[in-house]
């Protein structure tokens, strides 16, 4: 680190004078000049490690490390957590929407359940469950079931035809997820 001549000159005479006090105060007897050669001893301890670039290779030190946390807690999840496993439902509606509703499904599985239903990220669009309600087709539906249903619908709720234009947008989402 830098250091700063002129900081460490004043540090020196600082610390020449605590030495003057303390030696007179031992002298003397008198405690006043040892109480008036603490704050100068003080002075100059924190003048030398300002000047000597002790401080500020301390002050990137600690940002470096903090810095370093940050990323790692970033990668763990925040708050300490441990990376989730991809697929598992994190709240009580993703849980629900995967295996419909408040059903056990540890007792028995059910031919309606498809391990692709389970909840999408938030920006994703519909899951495969809504998609089907939208379109109107069955879970068994073939593709070119899907897509003529698609056609049917969009031709009600097209914007051009007098449709609903979020309609429009939630039709296409569904059957863009179905076509997948």
């Amino acid at each position: 680190m830098q250091q700063s001549p002129l900081v460490l000159v004043i540090a020196a005479l600082f610390a020449g004078m605590t030495a003057l006090l303390v030696i007179g105060s031992v002298v003397s007897g008198s405690p006043v000049a040892f109480l008036a050669a603490l704050p100068l001893g003080a002075t100059a301890y924190f003048m030398y490690y300002h000047g000597s670039g002790k401080l500020l290779e301390r002050v990137y030190r600690r940002e470096a490390r903090r810095r370093r946390m940050d990323s790692q807690q970033r990668q763990r999840g925040g708050f300490g957590a441990g990376p989730r496993a991809r697929g598992d439902p994190r709240t009580r509606a993703e849980r629900e929407a995967r295996f419909g509703g408040s059903r056990n499904w540890t007792r028995g599985t059910s031919s309606r359940y498809d391990p692709r239903d389970r909840a999408p990220p938030p920006s994703s669009g519909p899951t495969r469950a809504e998609a089907r309600s939208v379109l109107g087709v069955d879970p068994t539906a073939e593709q070119a079931t899907i897509k003529r249903a698609y056609r049917e619908r969009v031709k009600d709720v097209h914007p051009d035809r007098g449709g609903d234009e979020a309609e429009f947008k939630a039709v296409t989402a569904a059957y863009e997820r179905l076509s997948d």
